[in-house]
């Protein structure tokens, strides 16, 4: 027994080894040498409370690309270092944890919750103090999933202050995006002879579309309908969770509020209860009740294989709105997060679509 609990607390302290020399390594590797550059994490005041905000680049004088996470509360800048590396020479990047998410959920537990105007609002302040900070008429502004839907909202607001608006997975309508995948999920179990995952499907979509609040008895329902569809929608080419958790554990921008973070599913769905009741019931929150209008150059990248954000809604989308210019990127073979998917064909993707915008 003793030669096991010692074999175990090798094992352990070598796996924490190696991941404090996998993190040196990536924190030189990925550290901004450039004397105009500037790398930093800090914490700034917007709507009252201290948020945390992550900066990078190599020459301070660049243009300014705001990104805004998915989720709610899907929190992104710890895993950025895989992909957006090549844009850090000729732009600045941030990444914001919203209110309610991440390190700015753990920096003030008590603030108050985040509703779609609070974060307008307070994405509203950052925008001044990023335009004030570094000199900058305006912005682009970027975002992924429900970032997607605050960006875009957003940039139709405040034309005077952002440049181009850049949607990937871009989300129209939480009940919406449900009701499409799972419709494709029942086609497919239908075709395949399951009968009872398909009436399953059906059962489970009809739970979640009638649930009346948001709570800890949400989750399970939710995650047992994503697993059924799942079974049957194509997925592509796809990073899975193990990988997603490993580029987290090696990252040199991973604090221990993203750790922490990352495995609390609870205080997810507490924290951002309000946004999730907006986006599920009733009639729920729609990009189409905002307007089709932008008056300014507009990209959406979609995934092939994306069923969060279908990619019939964002076509759609697309071509319903009208802009100075507009791009559609199909992106083939990937879902919902491409940037991680294929994050070498996306940010070549991505470098090319930027060429064309202001």
């Amino acid at each position: 027994m003793q030669v096991i609990i010692i074999l175990f607390i090798s094992l352990v302290l070598l796996f924490l080894v190696i991941i404090s020399i996998g993190k040196i390594i990536n924190a030189k590797r990925y550290t901004i040498q450039s004397e105009t550059g500037i790398q930093t994490s800090e914490y700034v005041t917007l709507g009252g409370i201290e948020q945390y905000i992550q900066t990078r680049g190599e020459d301070i004088s660049n243009p300014i690309i705001l990104i805004l996470h998915g989720g709610p509360g899907s929190t992104m800048a710890y895993y950025s270092y895989c992909w957006q590396t090549p844009f850090e020479k000729d732009y600045t990047i941030v990444h914001w944890d919203q209110r309610g998410c991440g390190n700015t959920y753990y920096h003030d537990k008590e603030a108050e919750k985040p509703t779609l105007d609070l974060l307008l609002t307070d994405l509203d302040e950052l925008v001044d103090y990023l335009r004030t900070k570094y000199n900058k008429q305006k912005l682009l502004i970027m975002g992924h999933s429900w970032g997607t839907f605050l960006a875009g909202i957003y940039s139709r607001k405040h034309p005077e202050k952002i440049s181009a608006y850049i949607g990937v997975s871009q989300m129209l309508d939480f009940r919406k995006s449900e009701q499409v995948s799972a419709k494709e999920a029942i086609r497919l179990a239908k075709d395949n002879g399951n009968t009872q995952d398909e009436q399953e499907i059906k059962r489970q979509l009809e739970l979640l579309l009638q649930i009346r609040k948001i709570d800890q008895q949400l989750a399970p329902k939710f995650l047992k309908l994503r697993k059924l569809k799942d079974k049957y929608l194509p997925k592509g080419q796809s990073i899975s969770a193990l990988e997603t958790i490993m580029l987290g554990i090696f990252s040199p921008y991973m604090t221990v509020n993203d750790l922490k973070w990352l495995f609390n599913f609870k205080a997810l769905i507490h924290s951002n209860s309000e946004l999730y009741e907006a986006l599920l019931l009733g009639n729920g929150l729609s990009m189409y009740q905002y307007g089709l209008s932008y008056e300014m150059p507009v990209a959406i990248f979609a995934g092939e294989y994306d069923w969060i954000t279908p990619y019939s809604l964002a076509d759609q989308y697309f071509n319903d709105i009208t802009a100075p210019y507009k791009t559609f990127i199909s992106m083939k073979n990937v879902g919902h997060v491409p940037f991680m998917d294929q994050s070498k064909e996306f940010s070549k993707v991505l470098s090319d679509t930027l060429v064309h915008l202001p």
